[in-house]
C-alpha cells in the first residue's frame, strides 16, 4: 500500500482541529450550553444581526435586541462579523449548536494564526503546532468560551501581525506584503477596534528598522500609505458609523473601572492557574534564552519577544496603575483593565520563544537540544489542553447544577437582571435557562432574561458618578417594557405601542438618537423638542387611548456609502487574498 502523504500544513490544521474538537468535548458530550458575564450583551448583538438578515430589514437600530428600546449597539461593536455570526446562528438554529461551532471556529482560528505566525519565523513544523495549541488554550482565547468577552476573537488574529513585523523587518514592501498587512489589520479591526488599537504599536519598531535599512524609502513609504488607505477603507463600515453617532450625540461609554483593580500579574506562577503558569515559564523562558544567547538570535525575535515582555509587564501591578487612574480618569472607560496589554501579548510572547529556542539549536547544530526543545514544548501543550478540559468540564457541571443561582451562572448579580416566567416556569437556577439554548425560537434565550447594560446610549450627561445609569435603565426600560407591544416594520421602523387611561408626560421604554426619526402618533418630534431621563429614555406627551411611537435611525448618505464601500471592499480583498495563497506554494 503506497503511504498518503499529506502536506505540513495539511497535517497542522487536522492536528489544531482535532484539539478543537477535543476542547469542545465536555460541551458536546454533556448537552450543555454555558455562558459567561458578557453572553447576554453578545448574544443580543448576534440575534439581531440573525433576524436582520432573516426578514431582509436592515438598520443601524437594534429592531429585535436590547430590548427593543431603539437603541443602537452592533453598528458601534463589530458589525461585519455580527452579521457573519447571525448566519451563523440562523444556519444552526440554536443557540447550543452555535455556540458549540462558534467555539470550535474560535480555538480553530487561534490555532491556525499562532501557526503560521510560527512558521513565518521558522519554527519547525512540531513545535509550531504545539506552540499554537499551548495559545488557543491561553486566558486570550477562553474569555469567550466562559464569559462571552469578544476580545478573543480579535486576539485569535493578533499573531498575524508577526508576519508584517517580519516582511516590514526583512525590507519585503511587495503588493503582496502590502495586501497582507491591510488585510490582516482591517481584520483584527473588524473584530475588536480597542485590540487593533492597542496591537498597531507592534508594528511600529520592525517598520522602522526595515526603513532605514532600505534603499528604497520613497517606494517604501508610498507602498506603506497605501496599505494604510486600504485598511482604512476595509473599516469605513466600523469608522463612520461610529463618527456619526459621536459626533451628533453624548454616546454613554462602557463603565468605568479601577485601573489597578484590572491587572494580571501574568509573571508570577499561579498555583490556581496552570495556564498562567505557563505563561509565567515562557516569560522566563524567554528572558533567559535572550540573555544566555543573545548573539545566536535573530534581531526580529529579539524585536518580537521584547515587545511581547513590555506588553505582559505593562498589565502588571508593576506599573503605578493607582496614579495613572488618578491622573487619566479617561482611560477608566477607555481601557478598563490592563491585562487588555497583557493577553495581547501572550501570542507575541509564545511565538516569539519557540522562535529563539529553534535558533539556538539551530545555532549549535545540537541534534539533543532540539529533541529538547521539542519535548517541553510537545509536553506543555498537552498541559495545556489538559488544563483548560478540567476548567471547562467544571464550568459545564456549574451549569448543571441546579442550587447554582442564574446570576452566579452568568458571573453577575441579581441587580443586573430582570428575570421573566418561561411560559409561566419561574427561572430561579441557572438550569432553568438549558431549554432555551437549546429551543429552535431563538427569541427564548433573548427575552426571558434581559441583562442590564447601557452602553453607548444616547444621554444628556455621560458620567458615571452623577447617574446610576445600570439601575436607570432597568427600572425605565428592562422592567417596563412588557407594558408595551413592541412591532417591527419594514424600512427598519420599530413601533412602540401602548394603551393609556388619561393624557400627560410619560417616560416610555425607548431611547432616540440625533438622527432617529420619532413619530407620536404621526407627529413628527424633532431633536429639540424631545425631552429625556437622565439614561436617555423619552418622555412624550401620550392621548387617552392608544398610542403609538414609531422609530426609524436615517443614517447619513456618506455613512452608507461608507459602509457599502467598505463591504464590497471585503468581498475584493478576500477574493485577492485566495488568488495570491493559490499561486504561492510555499512551506515556510
Amino acid at each position: 500500500m503506497h503511504k498518503i502523504q499529506l502536506h505540513k500544513n495539511v497535517k497542522a490544521f487536522l492536528v489544531i482541529a482535532l484539539i478543537s474538537v477535543l476542547l469542545l468535548s465536555p460541551m458536546i458530550l454533556n448537552h450543555t450550553a454555558i455562558m459567561g458575564v458578557d453572553s447576554y450583551f453578545q448574544n443580543n448583538r448576534i440575534y439581531e444581526a440573525a433576524m436582520q438578515i432573516k426578514h431582509g430589514n436592515f438598520s443601524f437600530m437594534n429592531l429585535y435586541s436590547f430590548q427593543q428600546s431603539g437603541r443602537i449597539v452592533n453598528e458601534v461593536y463589530s458589525p461585519l462579523l455580527g452579521y457573519v455570526f447571525g448566519a451563523l446562528l440562523l444556519v444552526t438554529g440554536t443557540w447550543f449548536k452555535f455556540e458549540v461551532l462558534v467555539n470550535g471556529i474560535l480555538f480553530f482560528a487561534a490555532g491556525t494564526t499562532a501557526y503560521f505566525a510560527a512558521r513565518k519565523l521558522r519554527v519547525p513544523l512540531k513545535i509550531s503546532i504545539a506552540t499554537a495549541v499551548i495559545f488557543m488554550t491561553s486566558i486570550s482565547i477562553y474569555g469567550y468560551i466562559f464569559g462571552g468577552t469578544w476580545r478573543a476573537f480579535a486576539l485569535a488574529l493578533v499573531p498575524l501581525l508577526v508576519i508584517p513585523m517580519v516582511n516590514f523587518y526583512n525590507r519585503d514592501w511587495s503588493m503582496r506584503a502590502m495586501l497582507s498587512l491591510s488585510v490582516i489589520v482591517a481584520a483584527i479591526l473588524q473584530a475588536q477596534l480597542l485590540t487593533m488599537m492597542l496591537a498597531l504599536p507592534f508594528l511600529v519598531v520592525p517598520f522602522i528598522v526595515g526603513w532605514l535599512k532600505t534603499s528604497h524609502k520613497v517606494q517604501a513609504l508610498v507602498r506603506c500609505i497605501m496599505a494604510a488607505v486600504v485598511a482604512l477603507v476595509l473599516s469605513l463600515n466600523v469608522i463612520l458609523p461610529y463618527l456619526e453617532l459621536v459626533k451628533q450625540n453624548t454616546l454613554l461609554p462602557p463603565v468605568s473601572m479601577n485601573l489597578q483593580n484590572g491587572t494580571m500579574d501574568l509573571i508570577i506562577p499561579n498555583s490556581d492557574r496552570l495556564d498562567c503558569t505557563l505563561i509565567s515559564f515562557i516569560l522566563y523562558l524567554a528572558v533567559a534564552g535572550m540573555i544566555m544567547f543573545w548573539h545566536k538570535i535573530q534581531p526580529i525575535e529579539k524585536i518580537i519577544t521584547i515587545i511581547a515582555i513590555i506588553y505582559i509587564l505593562l498589565g502588571s501591578s508593576l506599573v503605578p496603575w493607582q496614579t495613572i487612574n488618578e491622573q487619566f480618569p479617561a482611560l477608566r472607560n477607555f481601557l478598563q483593565m490592563p491585562t487588555r496589554l497583557s493577553i495581547i501579548g501572550v501570542p507575541l510572547l509564545m511565538i516569539g520563544t519557540a522562535a529563539i529556542y529553534t535558533n539556538i539549536y539551530r545555532a549549535n547544530r545540537s541534534e539533543v537540544l532540539k529533541q529538547v526543545v521539542s519535548f517541553v514544548t510537545i509536553v506543555m501543550s498537552i498541559m495545556a489542553v489538559m488544563s483548560l478540559l478540567v476548567t471547562f468540564n467544571k464550568r459545564v457541571l456549574d451549569y448543571r447544577n441546579s442550587d447554582v443561582s442564574i446570576a452566579k451562572g452568568l458571573e453577575t448579580t441579581d441587580n443586573v437582571l430582570v428575570v421573566r416566567d418561561d411560559n409561566g416556569k419561574k427561572l430561579n437556577a441557572i438550569t432553568d435557562l438549558q431549554p432555551a439554548l437549546h429551543s429552535h425560537d431563538l427569541s427564548k434565550l433573548i427575552t426571558v432574561i434581559d441583562r442590564v447594560t447601557p452602553d453607548y446610549l444616547p444621554v444628556k450627561v455621560a458620567d458615571y458618578s452623577q447617574v446610576n445609569y445600570y439601575q436607570a435603565y432597568r427600572k425605565e426600560i428592562a422592567e417596563q417594557r412588557t407594558d408595551y407591544q413592541h412591532v417591527v416594520k419594514p424600512n427598519g421602523v420599530l413601533e412602540l405601542r401602548w394603551q393609556a387611561e388619561k393624557s400627560g408626560t410619560q417616560n416610555v421604554p425607548a431611547v432616540a438618537y440625533y438622527r432617529t426619526k420619532v413619530k407620536l402618533n404621526n407627529h413628527e418630534i424633532k431633536p429639540s423638542q424631545r425631552k429625556i431621563s437622565d439614561v436617555g429614555s423619552l418622555k412624550v406627551d401620550q392621548k387617552q387611548g392608544d398610542n403609538v411611537l414609531s422609530l426609524q435611525y436615517v443614517p447619513a448618505k456618506s455613512t452608507m456609502f461608507g459602509v457599502l464601500l467598505a463591504t464590497l471592499s471585503w468581498v475584493v480583498a478576500l477574493i485577492a487574498v485566495a488568488i495570491l495563497a493559490i499561486r504561492q506554494r510555499s512551506d515556510y
